[in-house]
């Protein structure tokens, strides 16, 4: 995996400037630590940071040319199919230097152009200079696997891997987004092409950016289907998945350097390496994670099973997580508020695994794609309710209204009264509407002009929905949002962290092509989730693992709040720093600062307000010059001490 950035002056020769882009790439070497480069011509310059996984030679030496030099590309990701797509290039009468999946990439623009997307297998985001052309293409995958961000002024286009990087420019705003806020508080995340930052930008999944004398246009170049493909039996259903997952398994197997699996015990990550082992014939590294302390929380004894069952060489290690160290440092490496707690985990077990490989395969994917979320099920029975009239339910909701806030009944209530795809949005939520007007101030909901945090996720909903019904949609709007925004996000800036590259072949698209077709009953079945993909790996993991529920990577932040962590949100939120800025309404932070641990609801709450506090720290109140390098936040001195202590 690497790290990329680039800039085009579109509208003028002004020089690029080669120190800036430099920096740029310095702030992501932890992406890339192999090597490091900066090409320039005129108006246009590209930065890459290289983590060598294919062709460990200098022929995968990036920013890297064509033979002419008449096309540069900075590319992070890998095409699993190259080789093949190298051989038909050849036969066409394209010439090689080296072996390397960046020079496939080139040679594969000079044959197709733009329509060089639609031949790629893999994950990846890229910036390609077309010289003769005078004309910038950049790229993002189907899935968004890889992150890409950018910014136009209207003279220049800017982009960069991560945020921290494309801020160091000084022409790049740092004018704060309420909206996005908003959203931030409301998912966990702030939901694509949104960042925190007004005109700065994600490039959405399965989009690429072209750049000219005009200046920018975003396009979407490929869609995951929707409408399922009947008419075929179970059978074929479990054989054909069978064989694509195989196959998306074996082609991410290609590398120079060692390999392993992350293995929760989960039926995804277990299927991954039941698979791999399959393909590679010999024990596979495999790597687990657990807390010390939090016993039933982790799924150690889960992976142990599955490891002893398939006969992996398999590590786990027991940790004594100090959130209050490392959570500051994780939300500097995402750029954006973030406050999905399974990060934490997610970059211990990163950590371990490099300690061994280079590469490793994950799990990630099958929930969304197959209907893991207990949300699903959930959704169908509240469903079955909805034949009572909706002028009865909304009536039984308005007679909630006076009941206190925190009412599990009215709660229940209200959501008789919704939608199937705002119920779904609600239980997503750590912030609901109404809980999110009475935590924000006046002064800060006045600048959000009356934005409805779910409308965006409403339309994605409806669009699926018209195709295949409400439940079957939900699928589809969690793959296009909370999976980009908030599980791969969060496994990219987790393993890169420690420089390792990770792979998810469940999210190959061509196998994700085919688990769109799959009718939805044969992935929410009776009370089995994933039903059809539990039938496609039966033969190869123990009964027990395959009748497994969703547990998740859990995290014991009730635990965490009641200790150390709940100091420093207290210590945090309730200080000058957090009250000058005035995003919040001190009463309704001091009420859900008592009595932490207590309540999971409560705790989620909490987690997210300090993980806004932490970011705001970071990036809204240091320098843009400094921004490049972690600086522990404002952790009072007693709680480092008590940490240091430990």
């Amino acid at each position: 995996m690497c790290g990329i950035a680039g800039v085009f002056h579109y509208r003028s020769d002004a020089p690029a400037d080669r120190g800036l882009l430099q920096r740029q790439a310095l702030a992501m070497r932890h992406r890339g630590p192999d090597d490091s480069d900066v090409w320039i011509d005129g108006p246009v310059g590209l930065a890459h940071r290289r983590l060598a996984i294919v062709d460990l030679s200098p022929g995968g030496h990036q920013p890297m040319p064509n033979e002419d030099e008449s096309l540069w590309v900075t590319y992070n990701g890998e095409l699993y199919e190259w080789p093949e797509i190298r051989s038909t290039l050849a036969a066409r009468g394209h010439r090689f230097r080296g072996s390397s999946d960046t020079e496939a990439l080139l040679h594969l623009y000079e044959e197709h152009g733009d329509e060089l997307l639609h031949h790629l297998r893999g994950m990846f985001a890229f910036g390609l200079f077309d010289r003769n052309r005078r004309r910038l293409l950049i790229a993002r995958d189907r899935l968004g696997i890889k992150p890409l961000y950018w910014h136009d002024d209207g003279q220049r286009l800017v982009f960069a891997s991560e945020l921290k990087a494309l801020l160091l420019d000084p022409s790049v705003p740092r004018d704060l987004d309420a909206q996005a806020i908003a959203e931030y508080l409301t998912f966990q995340y702030i939901p694509s092409p949104r960042t925190p930052w007004r005109g700065v930008f994600k490039l959405p999944p399965a989009h690429r950016l072209i750049c000219d004398a005009n200046g920018p246009r975003v396009e979407r170049y490929w869609s995951l289907p929707i409408e399922p493909d009947r008419g075929h039996s179970a059978e074929y259903y479990r054989e054909r998945l069978r064989a694509l997952l195989s196959e998306a398994v074996r082609l991410r197997l290609v590398a120079d350097v060692p390999l392993g699996a992350f293995l929760s015990g989960g039926i995804d990550s277990s299927a991954v390496v039941a698979l791999m082992q399959q393909a590679v014939g010999s024990p596979v590294k495999t790597f687990s994670i657990g807390f010390e302390g939090f016993p039933g929380g982790d799924e150690l004894e889960h992976a142990r099973r599955v490891a002893r069952h398939i006969g992996t060489d398999h590590q786990e290690y027991v940790v004594r997580p100090d959130a209050a160290e490392v959570l500051p440092r994780l939300l500097w490496q995402c750029d954006e508020p973030f406050a999905d707690a399974s990060i934490i985990p997610t970059y211990y077990v990163s950590e371990m695994a490099r300690r061994s490989v280079t590469v490793a395969l994950s799990g990630d994917g099958g929930d969304e794609a197959y209907g893991g979320y207990v949300t699903y099920p959930w959704a169908r029975s509240l469903a079955a309710l909805d034949d009572i009239p909706l002028p009865l339910r909304r009536a039984l909701e308005r007679g909630t209204r006076g009941w206190p806030p925190g009412s599990s009944l009215r709660r229940k209530l209200r959501r008789l009264a919704l939608s199937v795809g705002d119920r779904h949005l609600e239980a997503m939520s750590f912030f609901p509407p109404e809980e999110l007007n009475r935590v924000l101030s006046r002064e800060f909901t006045s600048g959000l002009a009356g934005h409805d945090p779910y409308a965006a996720h409403r339309l994605k909903h409806a669009a699926a929905a018209a195709a295949v019904g409400d439940l079957p949609a939900l699928l589809n709007l969690d793959t296009q949002t909370y999976m980009v925004d908030d599980v791969l996000h969060k496994v990219d800036r987790a393993s890169m962290l420690t420089s390792l590259e990770v792979r998810v072949p469940l999210l190959d698209h061509k196998v994700m092509e085919f688990v769109a077709g799959i009718p939805f009953e044969y992935k929410l079945r009776g009370d089995t989730t994933k039903w059809i993909l539990r039938e496609a790996v039966r033969d190869l993991l123990p009964p027990e693992i395959l009748a497994r529920g969703k547990q998740g990577f859990g995290v014991p932040l009730g635990h965490w709040l009641k200790g150390d962590l709940g100091d420093l949100a207290r210590e945090l939120l309730l200080d000058s720093r957090s009250s000058r800025r005035g995003w919040f309404e001190a009463r309704e932070v001091e009420r859900l600062l008592r009595g932490p641990g207590e309540d999971e609801r409560r705790d989620r709450k909490v987690w997210a307000l300090l993980c806004l506090e932490l970011w705001a720290q970071c990036y809204v109140d240091r320098p843009r010059e400094s921004l490049d390098s972690f600086a522990v936040p404002s952790v009072p001195s007693g709680i480092r001490a008590a940490a240091a202590g430990r």
